[in-house]
């Protein structure tokens, strides 16, 4: 495990692994919740309204996207800001590992 310190997050990528982070569970999660709508359970709501049916199943994939960018917009800004602001107080250490790719290419030198 590799790490480094940094002084300051771009906002452009805190906004990049909120967007991506809330993909890869809230989009699962509403296609999910889709397929039990398809079966008749009012899990997946628009408007006030349960959907049903087939149209849950192509709506879910939809709700979810749209739930994924307005969460992103605002969480990631939130968050962009309290980093920005904790960036006067002090730095942050992240941890990372290397690819499968570049481990190998530096084993081999």
């Amino acid at each position: 495990m590799n790490d480094v310190e940094i002084a300051r997050l771009s906002a452009g990528s805190v906004l990049k692994l909120v967007g991506i982070g809330l993909l890869c569970s809230l989009l699962p999660f509403t296609i999910i919740a889709g397929c039990t709508a398809y079966f008749g359970l009012n899990s997946l709501m628009w408007n006030g309204e349960p959907i049903t049916g087939s149209a849950a199943l192509f709506a879910a994939p939809f709700i979810g996207l749209f739930l994924v960018a307005l969460f992103t917009m605002i969480l990631g800004t939130s968050m962009a800001f309290g980093l920005w602001v904790y960036s006067f107080i002090g730095s942050i250490e992240i941890s990372y590992r290397l690819p499968e790719t570049a481990r190998e290419s530096s084993s081999r030198a």
